[in-house]
């Protein structure tokens, strides 16, 4: 049995009930059946006829099997579900599986009845005894494969009921990790200094370029509709975002005048795919701030988008002054980043990937893929 919960432990499962529970469980259940056939042979007179080793013992001994069996069967169930698209492997798995515990139960149930009631006198376990035991295995199978379906149907609801309960919590996690994201973009385009670049560039406008002024204003105003909308989707189509991430990069460029440039190379098939609202904004903030904010020198910033595979790649590179440190230091100490990190993590999980790319003196890019099935995100956030 320590084998069974060893092996089960290194799968890195953990049962829906403990073992501990799921032995008071198959016991009590036991007593209860044992109890009915005890008051079934008091109700039609014939309780001298009653055989406790049968009538009760036997019953516990079955459903306490069960419950010492849990682990393994736990195991199989979680393992070997059948449905209609399981290769012929994985469904005679679930059927070797099934019959394996079945049999494996039978035996050891039949052990732990038969020797203790042979040493207390109840039942003779001689030659005779022997060869009915083992020739009603294949009839007495059918009974265990009932009992078998009954807690997989058992096993399955508790699964069920607590992927829910973990969805709801990942909902609740979700849900605020979202809100955060909001609300830093929020404060990082109402900060002072940005607000005051901004209405700076366009007071220098004013005085010769008027149209160029009101078309900054106009940016302005659909950055700070964005951010302040409180009914805004957690997943927007890729051009709602890249319309976002233009506003934000238009106002730049025209503060920084001819010195910054700004390219786009997005591949159209892949502009009415959802993707996380307000993901690309802390990238292309990073390229600026830290590309060549600081320097005197001219910057190129280049946004990529297209479709590879069954994913969408989204890539903001500069040519500004690159970074030495590695991937795990750039998540932990750059808070754009570890954000868009663990954004993507808590709606892709395992199906997504960020990559960077950069070195001292080098430029920086920053590369994310996301899967193109919606339902890689929606199944979390709908």
């Amino acid at each position: 049995m320590m084998q069974i919960l060893l092996f089960c432990r290194v799968k890195n499962r953990k049962a829906p009930i403990s073992f501990k529970y799921a032995l008071l469980v198959g016991i009590g259940l036991g007593v209860i059946i044992g109890c009915r056939n005890m008051l079934w042979y008091v109700y039609y007179g014939e309780f001298s006829e009653f055989k406790w080793s049968r009538g009760f013992f036997l019953h516990i001994v079955n459903y306490g099997t069960w419950a010492l069996l849990m682990p393994l069967v736990y195991y199989f169930i979680t393992n070997y579900r059948l449905t209609k698209e399981s290769p012929f492997r994985e469904k005679f798995n679930a059927v070797a599986g099934c019959l394996a515990v079945c049999f494996l139960h039978e035996v050891v149930s039949n052990l732990i009845y038969h020797i203790p009631a042979h040493s207390l006198g109840a039942e003779n376990l001689d030659a005779k005894k022997i060869r009915f035991i083992l020739f009603s295995i294949p009839i007495a199978m059918i009974a265990r494969v009932l009992e078998y379906g009954v807690l997989f149907a058992i096993i399955t609801s508790l699964e069920y009921a607590r992927k829910f309960k973990d969805k709801q919590i990942e909902l609740a996690q979700l849900e605020n990790q979202l809100s955060s994201a909001q609300l830093n973009a929020l404060r990082l385009q109402l900060q002072p200094h940005f607000l005051f670049n901004t209405l700076n560039t366009i007071s220098s406008l004013m005085e010769f370029n008027i149209k160029s002024a009101q078309k900054i204003v106009s940016k302005l105003g659909n950055l700070l509709r964005t951010v302040l909308d409180k009914n805004k989707k957690s997943s927007i189509p890729l051009r709602q975002e890249l319309e976002f991430v233009r506003s934000y990069l238009d106002i730049e460029e025209a503060r920084f005048a001819d010195r910054l440039q700004i390219h786009y190379e997005i591949d159209k098939s892949v502009l009415d795919y959802k993707v996380p609202g307000l993901i690309l904004q802390p990238l292309v903030e990073n390229a600026i701030k830290h590309g060549f904010a600081r320097n005197s020198e001219n910057g190129n910033i280049t946004l990529r988008a297209y479709p590879e595979g069954e994913s969408i790649v989204l890539s903001i590179v500069d040519d500004g002054v690159g970074s030495g440190l590695s991937k795990p230091e750039l998540l932990s100490k750059g808070i754009g980043l570890k954000n868009v990190n663990d954004r993507l993590g808590l709606l892709y999980r395992d199906q997504y990937s960020l990559d960077v790319v950069s070195s001292r003196g080098n430029g920086f890019e920053v590369r994310v893929k996301i899967p193109f099935n919606e339902n890689a995100l929606t199944e979390i956030v709908s």
